[in-house]
């Protein structure tokens, strides 16, 4: 229910999703913040290098703000128009992007990657979109130039850490004919389908794997 108020609201009422994020950012602050400071902590376990075609590469993971949204911006601009046909949560554009960074609530980190024979680029971005009662919805994508290097699992891991720290419980939409991101999800989570949408889309909550 609230999934789809929210996309009613930010759809055909956008200045009432405005204010209602203005609140939302303020006491998700107010709730999280403590713990928000431990988030590094997890995002520089996930650095990684590894040797690719000679090529020394160094993997992190940082959090979006002003100084790294126009990689992302980049790499949203050079994504094939299919990339998209799954993945419509918010505007694309540096202005867009500059927003969110700065919303408490939303939680936006991007995957770069920078190597002796690599400039630094985006490769991953995922968020999770929060409110300050504990519930979030996450998504994510991995440029397709650099897909099946196991991008996707690390931030699905990542964002489990996160919100596993936090104790948010996590929620997001997974089309039926979306079957490499299913698969993905499930190396990094317990998937759980809540209901399918009018869409077809399925509603899931996502779990930390069980031991």
């Amino acid at each position: 229910m609230l999934y789809k108020i929210a996309h009613i609201l930010r759809d055909k009422l956008p200045w009432i999703w405005d204010v209602i994020g203005i609140i939302n950012s303020f006491l998700f602050g107010l709730r999280y913040d403590g713990k928000m400071t431990q988030v590094q902590n997890i995002l520089t376990h996930f650095t990684k290098t590894t040797e690719e075609d000679d090529n020394t590469l160094l993997y992190k993971i940082e959090v979006l703000c002003k100084d790294n949204l126009s990689l992302l911006a980049k790499m949203f601009a050079e994504q094939p128009a299919s990339a998209f046909d799954f993945f419509k949560p918010h505007g694309f554009d540096e202005l867009s992007l500059n927003k969110l960074a700065k919303d408490k609530s939303f939680l936006a980190y991007i995957v770069v990657a920078e190597g002796n024979a690599q400039q630094k680029v985006c490769v991953g971005y995922f968020f999770q979109r929060s409110f300050f009662w504990g519930k979030s919805f996450r998504g994510y994508m991995t440029d397709y130039r650099w897909q099946r290097r196991g991008i996707n699992k690390m931030m699905n891991l990542c964002a489990t850490e996160i919100s596993s720290l936090l104790g948010l419980r996590v929620f997001g939409t997974i089309a039926p004919d979306n079957i490499a991101s299913m698969k993905s999800a499930q190396t990094a989570n317990d998937i759980h389908i809540v209901e399918t949408l009018p869409n077809g889309d399925y509603y899931v909550e996502y779990r930390p794997k069980k031991d």
